[in-house]
């Protein structure tokens, strides 16, 4: 099975980029996680654009997701919502097929005590406005980042090791239905 994950922050010390890393290290024999962690590449979103005009790096970004299984979209919280870069990332993604009915999975990890389940609500409804198939009982949110990883981003939290084994057995689950 193949799965796509993409981070939703832009900065290089990204704790939701790091939970991607732990995941594809944990990821189960038969599962094959991709890491895009590219989304600042994507220019602001112009839907006046005719489709051979799309950006490459748009694309790119549909091909990978048209030959998954399933997604992971693991993302900050700014300013109590998603963020800029990710929301344009899927607005130019509405008018693809890429996503229709895709299992999704959404994480988001929050050096504050919410996990930023602010940025995680609004990004399942958008998802769901893009007729994806959110997995809400995969998702997860992670608390106090800083106690949880390492100060080289390396996963240390044994609870959030054990969620990301549910994460994959939903998305495992949603994928073979």
């Amino acid at each position: 099975m193949n799965i796509l994950g993409i981070s939703g922050s832009v900065r290089s010390g990204s704790y939701n980029l790091a939970l991607l890393k732990s995941m594809k290290a944990l990821c189960p024999d038969d599962v094959f996680l991709t890491i895009y962690d590219q989304i600042k590449l994507i220019p602001i979103f112009d839907p006046e654009l005719d489709d051979d005009e799309i950006p490459e790096s748009v694309c790119s970004l549909i091909s990978m997701m048209r030959k998954s299984d399933g997604l992971i979209v693991s993302t900050p919280e700014y300013a109590h919502g998603v963020p800029g870069a990710l929301k344009n990332t899927l607005d130019w993604l509405v008018s693809s097929d890429a996503l229709i009915l895709k299992p999704v999975v959404v994480t988001s990890v929050s050096t504050s005590g919410l996990g930023g389940i602010r940025s995680h609500s609004p990004l399942i409804l958008i998802l769901s406005a893009m007729n994806t198939n959110v997995i809400v009982e995969g998702s997860m949110n992670v608390p106090y980042a800083q106690s949880k990883f390492n100060d080289d981003l390396k996963l240390t939290d044994e609870l959030t090791r054990r969620s990301i084994g549910i994460s994959f057995m939903a998305i495992k689950q949603a994928v073979e239905k």
